[in-house]
């Protein structure tokens, strides 16, 4: 990648031809290995890099400590500049999908290049603030779990009995077939039609339903028990999106706050310069 190619990058693409000559400069090349892991999850860094060949892989770790891919990245890409800028530890970690190419921009020597030039700083504020906004969607939609997906995926071969004699006996058309049949039983016992097998007061019958009722009831409890534990899941769930949330929250106030920051002392800068 030459100097004017950099302006394929989002990052850079509204510079002029001499700010892009000016942070080219200052920029390092560095290779990859295939499977390299670049940057790691929770590791301080000072480095930002722009891909000039090959891909990288981004990824974080969920609740579940399973690693959910964010991105892709080829030539023209970046990544590390949020740690770069704030100096907090990386969030999520890249690995080189192939033989990678990239040009290293360090933090000082970067924010040495903004504050001589204030108006790529407002570029690059720009910028990274809309790949914030679009980064913290993507964590936010991997960070509940399907509740429904959860508790099926827990569920003994005795459970799932339970809940469907549940599901059955408490339906229209249980209490329809069961009607039905009683009735039938009721009156082939009460007329001459047949020979009685369950003279009045229908003993047979109410063993059966005793029985009925005594199987049922367990059943019944069981499945209600599962359904607690359900919720108890669907609870811990909720507290674990919560408390992501917050901590997302404060990241993002944290992030802000030193983006308005370096956009004061960019501001700071101009008025000496137009003093000057």
């Amino acid at each position: 990648m030459d100097e004017i190619e950099l302006r394929d990058v989002a990052l850079f693409s509204e510079m002029d031809d001499l700010e892009v000559a000016e942070i080219r400069a200052i920029m390092d090349e560095t290779a990859f290995k295939p499977g390299q892991t670049i940057i790691r999850e929770g590791e301080l860094g000072n480095l930002f890099y722009v891909i000039t060949a090959g891909q990288v892989q981004v990824s974080i770790r969920n609740a579940e400590g399973e690693d959910i891919v964010l991105q892709e990245l080829g030539p023209g890409g970046f990544f590390g500049e949020l740690s770069m800028l704030t100096s907090e530890p990386r969030q999520a970690r890249v690995r080189a999908m192939n033989n990678v190419v990239t040009l290293a921009l360090e933090r000082d020597e970067f924010f040495g290049f903004l504050q001589k030039r204030p108006s790529a700083a407002i570029d690059v504020l720009v910028e990274l603030g809309g790949r914030l906004h679009n980064m913290d969607a993507i964590i936010r939609r991997s960070a509940s779990r399907n509740v429904n997906q959860v508790d099926a995926e827990r569920l003994t071969l005795g459970q799932r009995i339970a809940d469907t004699v549940a599901d059955t006996m408490g339906s229209w058309r249980f209490i329809i077939v069961q009607s039905t049949a009683l009735a039938i039983w009721i009156m082939l016992n009460a007329t001459a039609w047949i020979n009685h097998w369950d003279p009045y007061p229908f003993i047979l019958l109410n063993l059966m339903l005793s029985f009925q009722a005594a199987y049922a009831a367990p059943f019944i409890m069981m499945s209600q028990n599962r359904q607690a534990s359900k919720d108890r899941i669907a609870a811990e769930i909720d507290h674990q999106v919560n408390a992501k949330a917050e901590l997302e929250v404060g990241l993002l106030l944290k992030r802000i706050d030193d983006l308005e920051q370096l956009a004061d002392e960019n501001q700071r800068e101009i008025k000496k310069m137009l003093v000057k």
